[in-house]
């Protein structure tokens, strides 16, 4: 039966995944380049001193490619199954709901963090070519509270989308709009690096809520 679920999800999902994939691929390539081409025509020495002295981080333009990415991956998951409430047939399933709803969830924050493993790897891989290992920790910090919004982006579709009733739905979409914006307040690089472990704990919270929303979905809440 699991298999079957996961599979369902692959089927909702995949073309999604390929396109973010893709898409992915191709932001890095072209930012690499950008950097590549400014290395050449100004010369090493600025680029550092624009990175050292000036706090600039050169692939801003990643800032809400995992945001989008979460937001859609929600979508893709979830609005074929609010779409004249196929998520009842979903939850008569031979498993409990929260069962069905942890491995739904389990599935697209799993898609997610492969997809997100990709992108972080292949930044780190290639800011390594021109850079000190210094500088490519300092970037990877700068992107995790992004890549954190990709997954609470993706949450925050799950549980809107399994909330019986839309006077809840709009609390819950706006509570995450605030926390989202949280996470772009600033783009000094490293400007969240002592905020790990908080940014995990709301990750938590954030998966734990689309329970509250299947059992007010149970109790058949209007």
């Amino acid at each position: 039966m699991i298999k079957a679920l996961l599979y369902k999800e692959w089927l909702k999902t995949r073309w999604f995944i390929l396109g973010a994939t893709i898409a992915g691929l191709l932001l890095q390539n072209w930012l690499f380049m950008k950097t590549g081409r400014s290395l050449r025509l100004v010369g090493a020495e600025h680029i550092w001193d624009v990175i050292i002295n000036r706090n600039q981080f050169l692939f801003t333009e990643l800032k809400y490619l995992p945001l989008f990415s979460g937001a859609l991956m929600g979508l893709a998951q979830f609005l074929p199954e609010i779409t004249n409430r196929r998520i009842k047939l979903t939850f008569h399933l031979p498993l409990r709901e929260k069962t069905i709803t942890a491995w739904m969830v389990g599935y697209g924050i799993g898609v997610l963090l492969l997809l997100f493993i990709l992108q972080t790897s292949i930044l780190a891989v290639g800011m390594s070519v021109n850079f000190a290992p210094e500088i490519v920790a300092n970037g990877l910090l700068t992107v995790m509270p992004w890549y954190v919004g990709g997954l609470w982006a993706y949450l925050a579709c799950a549980f809107v989308a399994l909330e019986p009733t839309w006077r809840q739905r709009i609390p819950n979409l706006l509570v995450t709009v605030a926390l989202l914006r949280t996470l772009y307040l600033s783009d000094f690089p490293a400007a969240y690096q002592k905020m790990p472990v908080y940014l995990m704990a709301l990750t938590i919270v954030l998966t734990l809520w689309t329970w509250l929303s299947v059992y007010r979905f149970k109790i058949g809440r209007q």
